[in-house]
């Protein structure tokens, strides 16, 4: 009868192990790079190569819930024809840009039922906001699950 009760709890406790590894690689892969290509993909227009001066990891939700925040550095100033040409995108409609003076944000979620920009998938739930000011090199980006 001993030997039984050892058994289940080994089992039990490689299954607890096996739920704690599963959720730390899922909380690692949730953590999502945004390299200058996929900006330019999802936002639709080229930006300049940029650093990340801060990370800023958003709480976890049990459901798997968050938001995360960069504040970038470019390497280059964003160009006037940069600007300008997210101004045409903002004339003609629904583009996803924005603009509140000099302050230019693009943002987007997919998921659930939401069309994915072009490359990404429909099966992960996301947010994206990319943050940049005229005649400004620092910028923000925020980027998360629901």
């Amino acid at each position: 009868m001993l030997k039984l009760g050892c058994g289940c709890l080994g089992i039990l406790f490689l299954g607890f192990l096996f739920l704690f590894l599963a959720s730390y690689a899922y909380y690692e892969w949730i953590w999502e790079e945004w390299p200058t290509e996929r900006i330019e993909r999802v936002a639709g227009v080229k930006v300049p190569s940029y650093k990340i001066i801060e990370a800023h990891k958003g709480k976890r939700a049990f459901t798997g819930d968050y938001e995360d925040s960069f504040e970038i550095e470019f390497k280059d100033m964003p160009s006037d024809e940069l600007f300008d040409e997210i101004d045409r995108m903002i004339a003609s409609g629904n583009t996803g840009w924005r603009r509140e003076g000099n302050r230019y944000s693009f943002s987007v979620i997919w998921g659930n039922g939401l069309p994915a920009p072009k490359g990404e998938s429909e099966q992960n739930d996301r947010t994206f906001e990319l943050i940049i000011t005229r005649g400004e090199k620092v910028g923000e980006i925020k980027s998360g699950a629901w």
